[in-house]
C-alpha cells in the first residue's frame, strides 16, 4: 500500500491518500473551496475546466484547479490567498455574465448562484452576448473574424 503524502494546506501540515486531490483533502478538513464541475457523489467527474476551485501553490506561476490537482510531498498550498479569491470571483463574474438574470433563471437556487452568493458576486461587469448568437459575438476577436474559415 502506498504511503500518505504530507504537504501544507493553509500553513497546516496535512496528509493525502494516494490519488486524493487537494480539494478532497481540504473538504475532509472542513475547508470550503468553491466548485462546480465536481461533487463527491456518483455521476460527477472533476474536470478542472470551470476554474471555480483555483488555489495557489507556492513556487508555481499559475493557479491550479484543486479538484484535479494532487499534492506532492512538501507542497505548500494556500486555498484562500488574495490571488486565489480574486481569481474565483472573476470566474463567477464571467459565468454570471453568460446567465439570464437570476430572477428569470431556470434555477435561481442552483449551485452556481449559491456559490456566487457566498463569494458576494451578484452581477458581472462583462457584457452579455445577444440571445441566439451562442456567444459568437464575444468569442471572436476582430482579427479572428477576418481569418478565412477552413472546412
Amino acid at each position: 500500500m502506498a504511503e500518505a503524502i504530507g504537504f501544507f494546506l493553509d500553513g497546516t501540515e496535512v496528509s493525502a491518500e494516494p490519488g486524493e486531490t487537494i480539494w478532497q483533502v481540504a473538504n475532509r478538513r472542513g475547508i470550503e473551496i468553491p466548485h462546480l464541475c465536481w461533487l463527491p457523489k456518483p455521476g460527477y467527474r472533476a474536470d478542472g475546466n470551470c476554474r471555480a476551485c483555483m488555489i495557489e501553490i507556492e513556487g508555481e506561476r499559475v493557479l491550479a484547479a484543486s479538484c484535479v490537482r494532487q499534492p506532492t510531498p512538501g507542497m505548500k498550498v494556500q486555498t484562500a490567498s488574495e490571488r486565489a479569491r480574486f481569481s474565483r470571483k472573476m470566474v463567477f463574474e464571467l459565468l454570471i455574465g453568460d446567465q439570464p438574470d437570476r430572477a428569470v433563471a431556470h434555477d435561481p437556487n442552483s449551485r452556481l448562484w449559491q456559490w456566487a452568493d457566498k463569494l458576494e458576486v451578484s452581477d458581472s461587469r462583462f457584457p452579455q452576448h445577444p440571445p441566439g448568437d451562442g456567444g459568437a459575438a464575444r468569442r471572436l476577436h476582430p482579427v479572428q473574424s477576418l481569418r478565412p474559415r477552413l472546412p
